[in-house]
């Protein structure tokens, strides 16, 4: 079972690969290196402003650690064939999810490698302890993320959903307090406890186990894993194993209807109606927006608005231009007695519209935050951004797209 493992593990790091050098290209980066930029100067900022000892930086880091702990789940890569195939080796998947559970601890490795780094400036300033502590925390946290994995193990197995409830529950609670009791108490009871919460995670819900393997949920649980992982992939180009969900959403049909009916705007009308209808490309509109907006609410530096507003208008433009191939294989399509160039100018209106309607959002955020003649420079810069985004970035880039 250990070699069948590895095999299905090559098959989907093979498959993952060839989609990450889709989603780690220049602009990603680019943008990630700005966000941490810009996340980390105002961290530092903040972390000046304080006094010695904050009263409430154990709780804040808590919270913080916690929320870091819930990333992460049991890679089975489960297929809906093992449910007649596997069977009869229910006894040896122990082996198999033994590895799978060995596997599954990488990527939350990372995460609380870097959650905790993250942190320990605040740890520092709250208890005044060294940076030298950092690898007793980054263990307390393993512990901690141990006992999670268990939990989420467990659900692979027929037991009740009552008691999957409390494990659960007992675990984000006891989590909760042995973070608290680290650091309003002692560092060295917070990782006792920690490692006493995992070992009796391991053994009631591991060793102790003889409940069946409920086949049908460790598939569901597996595919809702990769759905996951796709949906973000798909963000960057296209994925043969996801599909995205249409829906009537009747109230934007005024939008529609502004569009005239007629040969010259096939393409804008048939773009319009994939963005507004789609819940791929709007629900990414949306949540960029949020969080963009979010983001400029918080910040009362000029130079900093500005940066953000353009970044995430950028990160807007950018991820709506696969709209453009949208209708690439479509026959139907195809047979339009339409130009090739009209579709180049479509995109570019719904992208005009779009981002200088987001462009307008951030704009009266930021005019909100800030103070004096200031307060209206950014809703200019973003729409200035906007205008050279479409009239110069993406016709270069669509040029990219048709070849």
């Amino acid at each position: 079972m250990n070699d069948f493992f590895r095999k299905r593990l090559a098959r989907h790091q093979k498959k993952m690969l060839k989609y990450m050098r889709y989603v780690f290209n220049d602009h990603f980066v680019l943008v990630c290196l700005f966000l941490v930029g810009g996340i980390g100067f105002y961290y530092s900022s903040w972390l000046k402003s304080l006094t010695p000892s904050f009263a409430f930086g154990g709780l804040t880091v808590s919270v913080f650690w916690l929320l870091s702990l819930a990333v992460g789940k049991i890679a089975t890569f489960a297929e809906a064939a093992d449910i007649v195939f596997l069977l009869p080796q229910e006894k040896e998947m122990r082996v198999y999810l033994s590895e799978a559970f060995r596997y599954s601890c990488l990527f939350p490795l990372l995460v609380l490698f870097l959650a905790s780094g993250f942190a320990m400036p605040l740890v520092v300033v709250s208890t005044g302890q060294p940076f030298s502590m950092y690898l007793i925390y980054l263990c307390l946290l393993i512990s901690l993320k141990t006992g999670h994995l268990q939990v989420k193990r467990a659900e692979l197995f027929r037991f009740s959903n009552q008691a999957l409830r409390w494990f659960k529950i007992g675990w984000y609670v006891s989590a909760f307090v042995i973070l608290l009791l680290t650091f309003y108490i002692s560092i060295w009871l917070g990782l006792a406890g920690a490692l006493l919460q995992a070992g009796i995670y391991y053994w009631y819900l591991w060793r102790k186990n003889e409940v069946q393997i409920d086949w049908e949920k460790m598939i569901q649980v597996e595919e809702n894993r990769l759905h996951q992982i796709y949906q973000f992939i798909n963000l960057f180009t296209d994925v043969p194993e996801i599909s995205a969900k249409v829906k009537r959403r009747r109230y934007l049909d005024p939008l529609l209807k502004k569009i005239q009916r007629n040969q010259s705007q096939t393409y804008l009308y048939l773009y319009t109606r994939r963005f507004v209808r789609g819940s791929d490309f709007s629900g990414l509109y949306l949540r960029l927006l949020l969080i963009g907006g979010l983001l400029i609410a918080g910040v009362t530096d000029l130079t900093f608005s500005l940066i953000i507003g353009s970044l995430f208008l950028y990160l807007i433009g950018f991820q709506l231009l696969p709209l453009y191939s949208q209708f690439r294989y479509m026959v139907l399509v195809q047979l339009y007695p339409v130009k090739e160039t009209q579709k180049k100018t479509a995109i570019q209106q719904l992208l005009l519209s779009i981002l200088v309607l987001a462009a307008l959002i951030f704009g009266m955020i930021a005019a909100f935050v800030l103070s004096g003649v200031e307060r209206w420079i950014p809703i200019l810069v973003y729409l200035a951004f906007v205008f050279l985004f479409v009239k110069m970035y993406v016709p270069t880039r669509l040029k990219k797209l048709s070849d």
